[in-house]
C-alpha cells in the first residue's frame, strides 16, 4: 500500500528541514527563484515570504515525517485563480511518486476549499523533472519567460491547469 500523504497548514518548525533540501545555490534557485536574498535562507525570510491573507502554505507530510511543501497564493483580487509556488519535495524521496501526489492533494484543495477555476505556475525550463510533473497532472505550457537569477538569465515556462467546476 503506498504510504498516506496529507497536507496541513506550514508552520515555522517546518522551515529548516523544508530549506535543508536545497543542497547548493542552484537547487536553491530552482526552488526559489529571486524570491530570496542569499543562499542559504533564514527561517525568518521563508516566514516572510508567507504574510498576507492570501497565502496558504502548505506541508506535505506521511504520517509524522514532513516529505514536501508547495504555497498557494491568489496572486490577483480574481479568487478564480491560484498560484502555486515553492513547490518542493525532500532530495532524498524524489522519484516516488510524492511530487504527484503532493500537488493532486494541492489541487484538490485549490478547489474545494478556495474555489478556484485555474490554477497557475512558474518553472524554470532547465527544471525538466518539475516540468514533466506538472504535466503529468495536467498543466499545459501557456507561455515562456525570462528572469535575472543572480546577474544571469534563466528562461521559464508559464504553465496552467483548468478546472472544471
Amino acid at each position: 500500500m503506498k504510504d498516506i500523504m496529507t497536507l496541513r497548514p506550514f508552520n515555522i518548525n517546518d522551515a529548516e528541514t523544508i530549506l535543508s533540501w536545497c543542497k547548493d545555490k542552484y537547487a536553491f534557485r530552482l526552488w526559489s527563484a529571486d524570491r530570496y536574498k542569499d543562499f542559504p535562507a533564514q527561517l525568518e525570510e521563508m516566514m516572510e515570504q508567507y504574510t498576507g491573507e492570501n497565502m496558504f502554505p502548505l506541508t506535505a507530510i506521511v504520517g509524522e515525517e514532513i516529505i514536501g511543501h508547495i504555497l498557494l497564493r491568489f496572486p490577483s483580487e480574481d479568487k478564480s485563480v491560484i498560484r502555486f509556488g515553492f513547490v518542493i519535495v525532500d532530495d532524498s524521496k524524489r522519484g516516488k511518486g510524492y511530487g504527484k501526489q503532493m500537488l493532486h492533494l494541492a489541487v484538490d484543495y485549490a478547489q474545494q476549499e478556495l474555489g478556484a477555476q485555474k490554477i497557475t505556475i512558474g518553472v524554470f525550463c532547465d527544471n525538466l523533472s518539475a516540468v514533466e510533473c506538472y504535466k503529468s497532472i495536467g498543466f499545459y505550457i501557456t507561455g515562456e519567460d525570462a528572469y535575472s537569477i543572480d546577474g544571469e538569465e534563466w528562461k521559464g515556462y508559464e504553465m496552467e491547469l483548468i478546472l472544471y467546476q
